[in-house]
């Protein structure tokens, strides 16, 4: 049976091998047929993949940008982290922010200068600079990649090294600062005069810190010689009876936050002691303050006075307030308080003396005292740093100027006025009673601020410029650029940042179409493949049905030699599917060739410069698709044909074979 089985693909053999033009005309109509189906195929991987590609490599493409839109959080380091951290899919987040700076080199004994150089921030991985085949600097490190036309103007090359000059202030407060980096890149630019460079995001912030006025002590740049804003816990506001608030001062205040209480019987301490001993029945007092600004360091006011006494109608004096501190100096406890008025104001007069309280534009470091000052008021909170107060002794009203002129020394056993004592045992809810028993040292009020401040972890003491200068903030960053793992990824993550409430901006809507074209390149491949497919069965049909007609006289006479219907049928289908075999091999070697033919650039041929470079992708599944499809179409095709073949009478086939 097996024996009888191989006599007849045999014989099929033969009978391709006998036919041989006729064959081989077969193969190149099938191999016609399904190799514009593989060159669809490929065309349609190769135009996806080049978009994708150009994205890919593009930084432009796994970009997104980014920005806090109204209800967005700000973005600073801490935020730039977290977002790395919980967002999927993300390679790497680099804020766009940049600094104008000064360069100098230093080359073979010639020094060149570009005056002003944009720095943009990095960060190791950055795409924009992977793209240009460069490294971005280690984090934290001093190095520094620069566009071509800064390396020209300043003879620089990688492995040198070029200061960067920082400047900060006007007229008598301008001041520089400066550092050398190595040069680790230098990049190509679009135009050759584009002075741009890129550093790492740390280094970046240091430099943006110290632009700001913070001290930056890795580099040992001082602070700005600027001092802190000075921030109170309440203003005090007095009056005279005569001259009290009005209902529209008091809703001015109101509407601005404050709550206004009466302190005329109990002044914070120790003010009572500084005032004038019938002060109680000559000044109305109120203590201005909001909710929160006594209890958050972070919520104190920061209104100059004469914001709100200008906005006042009544003739009021304002003073900022913050409450007394309690030090220890050679054993003996003082009150350290902070009293800053005008120049010229009324109000001096109900102070035991006119001169205690100092004015606005005064030297923050010194006190003054009604008693004998000590040798050296060393300030034990920042003892470490070197902080001293100036102090020096005021001499007190005397005695027939002032009825309770003995009250008010520094000595509260010799204090028996009745409104001072009225005042001084009812101290506000908080505050410390050894202001009653403690010697007292005035000092300005933006001293005590600062003091208060400091305590808060809000300023720092700079002993370079002495002075107290903001502690460094974490900058806050504009906007960002984010790059996605792949562009796959993008709509991902502008969907994460979107429901975060950035404001975000990216290569989405390209991204789409990318996939909207594939889904329709689909669509197209598949109805002209099937098309084709058709087209090519009834084509197989055709030819093979000719072919078979034209041997019946051939197939009449191997029913007479007894070879069966099923032999017939057999036969006849071994040889489409030969058939089939061959076109499948010729139209994957033609596809190859062609995608190769078409992907080549003729860069030296100037007569070929006409042609474009088409991408053509054969992938495996493609070949796999169209090997099958010339199979099928040859097999489909040859049944009609076989099965009249198989069903032919022998005789009658011989006699109309003898007459074709």
């Amino acid at each position: 049976m097996i024996g009888r089985w191989w006599y007849y693909f045999g014989l099929g053999c033969r009978d391709l091998i006998r036919l041989w033009s006729t064959t081989q005309h077969h193969v190149i109509i099938v191999a016609g047929i399904c190799l514009p189906i593989l060159m669809l195929l490929g065309l349609k991987r190769g135009h996806v993949e080049t978009l994708r590609k150009d994205l890919i490599t593009s930084p432009t493409g796994r970009q997104v940008t980014f920005w806090s839109a109204r209800k967005g959080e700000l973005m600073d380091r801490a935020g730039i982290e977290r977002l790395t951290s919980e967002l999927s899919a993300v390679d790497v987040i680099i804020p766009e922010t940049q600094r104008i700076t000064a360069l100098r080199s230093l080359v073979e004994g010639e020094t060149h200068e570009v005056d002003s150089a944009t720095l943009y921030a990095t960060r190791p991985g950055d795409p924009l600079l992977s793209q240009l085949g460069l490294q971005s600097p280690a984090r934290g490190t001093r190095g520094i990649i620069i566009g071509e036309g800064i390396g020209q103007r300043l003879s620089a090359k990688v492995g040198q090294s070029i200061t960067v000059i920082l400047s900060r202030g006007r007229g008598d407060l301008a001041e520089s600062a400066q550092v050398d980096l190595q040069v680790v890149g230098v990049m190509p630019t679009e135009e050759l005069g584009a002075a741009i460079a890129y550093v790492d995001l740390d280094l970046l912030d240091q430099f943006d810190a110290y632009m700001r006025g913070f001290r930056v002590p890795d580099f040992g740049w001082a602070s700005a010689k600027t001092p802190a804003p000075d921030s109170y816990s309440s203003y005090l506001v007095f009056c005279e009876p005569g001259n009290d608030l009005t209902d529209s001062d008091r809703r001015f205040l109101a509407d601005r936050g404050f709550e206004l209480v009466n302190r005329t019987m109990n002044p914070p301490a120790p003010l009572a002691r500084l005032l004038v001993s019938d002060f109680a029945e000559k000044l109305i007092i109120y203590e201005a303050r909001t909710e929160r600004s006594e209890i958050d360091p972070n919520a104190r006011l920061r209104l100059a006075p004469s914001e709100l006494s200008e906005a006042t109608e009544a003739d009021d004096v304002i003073l900022p307030w913050n409450r007394s501190l309690s030090v220890s100096v050679a054993s003996q406890d003082w009150q350290m308080v902070g009293l800053s008025l005008p120049r010229r104001t009324w109000l001096r007069e109900y102070f035991i003396e006119a001169d205690l309280a100092f004015d606005y534009e005064a030297d923050p470091f010194q006190g003054r005292v009604t008693s004998e000052p000590p040798a050296k008021f060393d300030w034990p909170l920042n003892a470490d740093l070197g902080v001293s107060l100036s102090i020096e002794a005021v001499k007190r009203k005397p005695a027939d100027s002032s009825p309770q002129s003995n009250s008010t020394t520094n000595d509260p056993s010799t204090d028996d006025s009745d409104s001072t004592k009225r005042a001084d045992k009812t101290p506000a809810d908080g505050e410390n009673k050894s202001a009653e028993t403690s010697l007292i040292v005035v000092v300005p009020a933006n001293l005590l601020a600062w003091v208060a401040a400091h305590a808060a972890g809000q300023v720092e003491y700079d002993a370079d410029v002495k002075l107290f200068v903001p502690k460094i903030q974490s900058a806050i960053y504009d906007r960002a650029r984010l790059y996605a793992t792949t562009i796959d990824d993008v709509p991902l993550a502008v969907r994460a940042l979107a429901e975060r409430q950035f404001a975000v901006m990216s290569e989405t809507g390209r991204i789409t179409e990318i996939h909207r074209q594939d889904i329709s390149l689909q669509l197209l491949v598949w109805v002209v493949g099937l098309g084709v497919f058709l087209f090519g069965i009834v084509t197989v049909f055709s030819v093979l049905m000719d072919s078979t007609d034209r041997k019946r006289a051939t197939i009449g006479i191997l029913r007479v030699m007894g070879m069966s219907r099923n032999g017939i049928f057999a036969l006849i289908l071994f040889r489409a599917t030969v058939i089939g075999a061959a076109a499948a091999v010729l139209s994957l070697l033609c596809g190859s060739g062609l995608s190769l033919a078409l992907a080549w650039s003729p860069n030296d041929l100037a007569w070929l410069q006409w042609k474009p470079i088409v991408t053509v992708q054969l992938h495996q599944m493609d070949l796999s698709i169209v090997a099958a499809g010339a199979m099928l179409c040859c097999g489909f095709g040859a049944i009609p044909p076989a099965w009249k073949a198989s069903r032919l009478d022998p005789f009658d086939a011989i006699v109309e074979g003898r007459f074709r």
